[in-house]
């Protein structure tokens, strides 16, 4: 089973996206009026008219746990 790559939490095959700046997977209610969590967001890219998904470490610029580095930028 694979694990959330903003919580770490496992995910479940009704609640998952995959982020298009990171390529991992995390957390995301694909209806308004399901229930669990958001670890993302997506919206419609107005140019390309297709959904664009993003996890809340790459929106946030937040490096991950696993990160041994921070991003250029930070701490450099």
């Amino acid at each position: 089973m694979s694990t959330c790559h903003v919580c770490r939490d496992p995910l479940a095959d009704d609640n998952v996206a995959v982020c298009n700046s990171c390529g991992n997977p995390f957390h995301l209610r694909l209806r308004n009026d399901a229930d669990g969590r958001d670890c993302g967001d997506v919206w419609i890219n107005d140019q390309y008219l297709s959904l664009e998904f993003a996890c809340f470490t790459c929106l946030h610029g937040e490096p991950s746990s696993q990160a041994s580095e921070p991003p250029v930028g930070r701490g450099h």
